[in-house]
């Protein structure tokens, strides 16, 4: 469906009547005439595209610069509009939006980085300083998808599995869940086609009985909630066809299985009530206890929250019942843009506590609007940069890197026997530091071994590690055992000396990543300080660094306040980030504090420190140390 300009105008005029619309207008006119003659493949004018970008993102009510920089953005890709230009017109603001989009597009992901999605997220998201240009890249994104089938077949699959494995995954962690559907849906369908297809029309010939069977439900429940007083709106939730498709592969069942299950909304006035119509709910039907899950207690990291439940009806079919507030079912369907609306929320639902994978940004609590935007200002990955290895390859490395990390990253030898980097094809020194997005070549020489200076150049746990290593092989160190701290018989940290015994310092706790420092008594007793602890002395001070050996097996205690879920959350937090989870017990340690000990498997010590600082933000946390 193309949309018009005055289309455009009038969604906006539905939720917003003081509108900038000069400016929506001054873009719409100003990317008319940068694309002029420009066509799509389906031969309509482009400015068509951009509209109906911008109609997908004024569907979630978003405001003018938004807006405007939707329509702008393909005029320093495709016209010779350059960033000066959109300044001097439209300010620095929509100008940066703009560019943002555009560094998106230029970075040409091909089917060969497709395998490693996960990373091509983290560097999206790490190449990106502001939050809306994401928002801006999935409107157009999803627009494209619309019209893929102008493309050619081979063409549209690639297309659709980038969409899928990269654009979607991040619309749910936007919470953005009705174009996350719909770029899964589109996507299914050009990968998926004999199977789409067949969905299509066994859904088409089940409409009526369905709709049927969804009246008679809604009535019993209406008559039920009606009872007790209750302000509601209860509606059938369709089914997305992927959706569908991911637990008949997930269950080993059927279409029929999946799709006769009902599906249902409820939305409420309050928290309160969600509880109490869930109640009601499971006294009309008989619930299945294993099918219910709680995320108003337990929000999902994208600010997701609400209660689902399966039960049986009178005759033998499920249903499944979401309850939510309207807050929450804003959330639901427009994720963060849904702040737009809901400046300052409070109470049971706090922002800044549902966002956990974008750290602290949305700290939004009681903000204006400029403060709210500024506050979109992505940190996610500010610890990090993301670049390519000549093939094309990913590697994530510590913000400030050098060629030496990235040398160590791609392979020891290779990082042994480094003389020098191109990147983006011209020479550096060792020293330099990479950013996001750099395309790295090592010059390696047969007979070179590492130098001693590299330890002060390094900013990777893994090539200070190596580098040692290599040190003690070629005597450049005296030649000892390099000995390791044991975390429950689990090498952590290693120190270049024969140390009698290792231990972590308990007055600066220093946990993985920090900058270390090994104290040598004349015993060969060795405790590992922070570099910065105060309580560092002058004496035999020796080199000591975080190991980074595949499947590290850690033991972690964690000290908190007491309370109620305090282990689950704990729990989800890391299942979250899919680290293997050996053990978990926890005990009451004194008055109302708890203690908690967990054994877990890390591929490397990065994930290690991923998995503490995730901790460290849930509440009453009060400290974590490897034991």
């Amino acid at each position: 469906m193309i949309m018009t300009i005055n289309e455009l105008i009038k969604k906006i005029l539905s939720y917003n009547k003081n509108s900038d619309f000069s400016l929506i207008n001054k873009a719409y006119d100003f990317a008319r005439k940068a694309h002029g003659i420009q066509k799509r493949e389906s031969n309509e004018p482009y400015i068509n595209h951009l509209v109906n970008a911008a109609f997908i993102l004024a569907e979630l009510k978003v405001d003018d610069k938004i807006i405007a920089a939707c329509i702008l953005h393909d005029t320093l890709e495709d016209t010779p509009t350059q960033k000066k230009d959109l300044e001097k017109e439209f300010g620095e603001e929509i100008a940066n939006l703009v560019d943002g989009v555009t560094k998106i597009s230029k970075l040409n992901i091909t089917d060969s980085k497709i395998r490693q999605a996960e990373s091509i997220r983290k560097m999206l998201l790490a190449t990106t300083d502001d939050i809306r240009v994401i928002i801006i890249k999935l409107a157009d994104r999803l627009d494209n998808m619309r019209s893929l089938n102008y493309l050619k077949e081979d063409k549209q699959k690639r297309i659709a599995q980038e969409t899928l494995e990269i654009y979607a995954p991040i619309s749910y962690r936007l919470g953005l869940f009705n174009i996350k559907w719909q770029l899964e849906d589109l996507s299914f369908r050009y990968l998926q086609p004999k199977l789409y297809n067949d969905f299509k029309e066994k859904v088409s010939t089940k409409r009526r009985e369905r709709e049927i069977e969804i009246k008679k439900i809604i009535s019993i429940v209406e008559k039920e909630l009606k009872k007790h007083d209750i302000n509601f709106e209860i509606y059938g939730r369709p089914k997305s066809f992927y959706s569908i498709y991911k637990k008949m592969l997930k269950k080993n069942v059927d279409f029929e299985q999946i799709y006769d299950l009902i599906a249902l909304r409820i939305i409420v006035n309050d928290i309160k009530e969600c509880y109490e119509v869930l109640g009601i709910i499971h006294n009309v039907f008989k619930p299945i206890t294993q099918e219910f899950d709680d995320y108003i207690a337990n929000p999902k990291s994208n600010m997701y929250q609400s209660l689902h439940t399966i039960v049986i009806m009178p005759d033998g079919k499920k249903a499944e019942f979401q309850i939510r507030t309207k807050e929450m079912d804003k959330i639901a369907e427009e994720g963060i843009a849904a702040h737009w609306q809901y400046k300052g929320i409070h109470g049971d639902y706090k922002f800044d506590k549902k966002l956990s994978w974008l750290k602290e940004i949305l700290n939004l609590k009681n903000q204006k609007t400029n403060d709210f935007i500024e506050a979109l200002k992505l940190d996610l990955f500010s610890d990090h940069i993301f670049v390519f290895t000549p093939k094309g390859d990913i590697i994530e490395l510590p913000k400030d890197s050098t060629p030496i990390d990235f040398a160590y990253a791609v392979h020891s030898d290779i990082g042994d026997k480094c003389t020098g980097a191109r990147v983006n094809d011209k020479f550096v020194n060792l020293k330099y530091n990479l950013s996001n997005g750099d395309i790295i070549d090592i010059i390696t020489s047969k007979n070179h071994i590492p130098s001693r200076e590299w330890l002060k150049i390094a900013k990777s746990s893994k090539a200070k590690t190596k580098i040692l290593q290599a040190l003690k092989l070629s005597q450049n160190i005296p030649a000892k055992t390099i000995k390791k701290f044991e975390s429950k018989k689990q090498n952590i940290v290693e120190t270049e000396i024969d140390a009698k015994s290792i231990k972590l310092a308990e007055c600066c706790n220093p946990l993985p990543l920090d900058k270390i420092i090994g104290i040598s008594s004349k015993m060969n007793d060795v405790v590992i300080h922070k570099e910065n602890c105060i309580n560092l002395k002058e004496n035999k001070k020796i080199e000591v660094s975080w190991n980074d050996d595949p499947n590290l097996l850690v033991n972690l205690k964690i000290n908190a306040n007491d309370r109620i879920g305090l282990l689950a959350e704990i729990l989800n937090s890391i299942s979250s980030l899919a680290i293997n989870m050996e053990k978990a017990e926890a005990h009451v340690s004194g008055k109302q504090l708890a203690e908690c000990n967990i054994k877990l498997k890390f591929n490397n010590i990065e994930e290690l420190t991923k998995v503490i600082n995730r901790i460290k933000k849930i509440q009453d946390i009060r400290k974590i140390s490897i034991i």
